[in-house]
């Protein structure tokens, strides 16, 4: 049973809302099925559902004392109460979305001809639509909808020329672009990683309105125009730095998950400039997970996301700030899922060992581990073929280099990853097949590094020609 749909959807409540659904059960206008109840009752009060106190037949002892287990029977019973608290959470959240409920009953009354009544809610309901601080697709979807009220109740009250149709449309238009433009940021970051393609349609008129400056007002479409144009553009760090001071000037207007994607794309997008080889995006990433991790935009329920943490430690290492990365590694690793953690930490700490050159150290920590993350197990392999490098162990190097090619080619790896480490590897292999003293060759190598992308390691290798 604790595989059943009911122990997953109680699992998901909190204390207020399982005390919510003992009230909801008592009541004969939501269920009347009498074992249902107290089987929904007997699990709310176990203060964690596991999968022995969940087992079939001792919750049919309880609910049937002396009686023969019947399988059937305690099954219906399982999937009736399922069905019991997908409708409290329905109900739950109806009224938690203080709008729905309202909208709601005005038209309930309006169909009742309660005009008065109708007439009350609806100076309420657009009272807390004017308190809204944040402004984004849900909201003018609701003011949308509330001007379609109001539109409605003026062709059936007053019958006047002077309407809000106006409004209607505005309203209804701004939504539908902020929806437009936020899809659009998805497909792009979606074609980045599978090569997918998408057509979005009216996604041109709509550009072309905003480059018009018709909605300088509206700071979210703002937020995601610049958030698209950073993403598509071939002047992209024009928009990016635009984007940068929307981020900060108007993180209020969007929730908190909203902000925090388009904070994430902004990452995203130094990520791949520095996977370009541009470093100087490396302050500018690190500021925004400072700026991030300050303000739990980078958190889920005090949660860290391990991609964004080994993002996070690879800035503060390349900028060597050592001290700050040894404090984040403390601080954050037990804010990682705990199948991360062990992993994670070691890998942070090879780093970290690697960029203080402490070699042997690095080279001592790795061998403990076999990374079962695949871009971890990259990342390490490519650390290591860097050691082997600069402490000249060719054996130990040449046998890595090609065991690390057919590792590239057998994994289901992302192609814009496996193409960087496919890169570095092939530069590796011209940096140490060029004779020392052949400065034409290292200066073709030196701009076919530099023109190369991605390239992660396009640092690292310049510095290692440099170094011949």
């Amino acid at each position: 049973m604790y595989t059943s749909k009911v122990i997953q959807l109680l699992k998901t409540l909190n204390t207020s809302e399982k005390e919510a659904l003992k009230k909801w059960v008592h009541s004969p206008l939501h269920t009347q099925h009498k074992k249902s109840i107290e089987l929904i009752l007997i699990l709310l009060e176990k203060r964690k559902l596991t999968i022995r106190n969940t087992q079939k037949k001792k919750l049919f002892t309880r609910l049937f004392q002396e009686q023969i287990y019947q399988e059937k029977k305690i099954n219906h019973i399982i999937s009736y109460c399922g069905k019991i608290v997908e409708q409290f959470i329905e109900f739950s959240l109806h009224y938690k979305y203080d709008f729905y409920a309202k909208k709601t009953l005005i038209e309930y009354l309006d169909t009742h001809q309660l005009e008065k009544y109708a007439h009350q809610h609806l100076r309420k309901l657009e009272k807390v639509q004017q308190e809204q601080k944040i402004q984004n697709q849900a909201y003018f979807q609701q003011q949308y909808q509330l001007e379609e009220i109001i539109f409605e109740r003026q062709n059936v009250t007053k019958r006047s020329n002077h309407t809000n149709l106006q409004a209607v449309l505005d309203n209804q238009y701004i939504a539908f672009v902020l929806d437009t433009l936020y899809y659009a940021c998805e497909t792009i970051t979606h074609q980045q990683l599978y090569e997918s393609t998408y057509h979005i349609p009216l996604l041109d008129p709509i550009l072309k309105i905003i480059q018009n400056e018709q909605y300088q007002n509206i700071p979210a479409i703002q937020l995601y125009y610049y958030c698209y144009m950073t993403l598509s553009s071939q002047e992209g760090e024009t928009y990016f730095n635009t984007l940068r001071k929307l981020l900060i000037e108007y993180k209020s207007v969007l929730n908190t998950k909203e902000i925090k994607r388009i904070y994430l794309i902004a990452i995203n997008y130094c990520v791949r400039q520095l996977n370009n080889g541009i470093e100087e995006y490396v302050r500018t990433v690190f500021e925004l997970f400072e700026y991030g991790l300050e303000h739990k935009f980078l958190l889920d329920d005090d949660q860290l996301n391990h991609f964004t943490y080994k993002n996070i430690m690879t800035a503060a290492i390349r900028l060597q700030e050592f001290e700050w990365t040894t404090l984040f590694i403390e601080k954050y690793t037990p804010k990682l899922a705990l199948e991360h953690q062990d992993n994670y930490r070691l890998f942070a700490q090879s780093k970290l060992l690697f960029a203080q050159k402490k070699y042997q150290s690095c080279l001592q920590l790795l061998s403990k581990v076999e990374f079962s993350d695949l871009f971890l197990n990259m990342n390490a392999k490519s650390m290591l073929i860097k050691i082997y490098y600069e402490q000249q162990y060719w054996e130990a190097l040449d046998a890595l280099i090609i065991s690390f090619k057919r590792f590239l080619q057998r994994k289901h790896i992302i192609s814009h990853q496996r193409k960087i480490y496919q890169n570095m590897l092939y530069l590796l292999e011209k940096i140490i097949a060029t004779p020392t003293f052949d400065l034409i060759e290292k200066e073709k190598l030196r701009i076919e590094i530099n023109q190369t992308s991605p390239l992660t390691e396009k640092p690292w290798l310049l510095q290692q020609l440099e170094n011949m």
